[in-house]
């Protein structure tokens, strides 16, 4: 008999779990490397940030599962980010292979924001709806992603990134970095062990 795997994501803390133990989720893998080390003026604008993310991610699924939205349900704020998706999806027509997927691994867990078919391709699309990318930090994401994939037997050819601002979007493919994740990931490893007495 095989043994039975567990899995759990707590959505209110961000936190993965197999089999009863917390696995360091791809974001905070890549943590160290990211844009987000900030000040404390600097944190409220990366909070709301974070919030247009959450929400924006949301929508996005919605509008790609139900081919529509409710304008009137779209907080005005996000609207424009919203618009901007829309004209990508239309401009792309991705098919959906599926959206906001977690994914769990040996070692670290994740979601992927959209995996689909562009151009007989399959696609890993993260989505970005922030002033700036931060492609180091997204280049390690992406890395993690696609292995997290592969260990659960997902197939993807490509790994790209969508850049959604409020007047455009940027689309493009993205090389992935093995070495920094290899790093990264030891790092985390470490400091787990280190703050849990291993």
């Amino acid at each position: 008999m095989k043994n039975l795997i567990t899995t759990f994501y707590d959505e209110e803390n961000h936190k993965y779990y197999v089999n009863g133990v917390e696995k360091p989720s791809i974001t905070e893998i890549a943590k160290p490397i990211s844009a987000e080390r900030l000040n404390a003026l600097q944190m409220s604008m990366l909070e709301r940030a974070r919030q247009r993310g959450t929400r924006c991610h949301e929508l996005a699924e919605e509008y790609l599962l139900l081919g529509e939205l409710d304008p009137e349900e779209i907080e005005a704020e996000y609207f424009p980010y919203v618009q901007q998706f829309v004209l990508w999806v239309k401009t792309y027509r991705p098919k959906v292979i599926f959206t906001e997927k977690r994914l769990f691994g040996k070692d670290f867990c994740g979601t992927l924001d959209l995996l689909c078919e562009i151009d007989g391709k399959v696609i890993n699309v993260d989505y970005k709806f922030t002033s700036a990318i931060d492609k180091k930090s997204l280049s390690v994401q992406l890395e993690g992603y696609h292995r997290l994939a592969k260990e659960n037997g997902i197939h993807i050819d490509e790994s790209w990134f969508l850049h959604i601002k409020k007047d455009g979007f940027v689309f493009k493919p993205i090389t992935k970095d093995s070495e920094w994740f290899d790093i990264l990931l030891a790092h985390n490893k470490k400091m787990r062990g280190k703050y849990n007495g291993k």
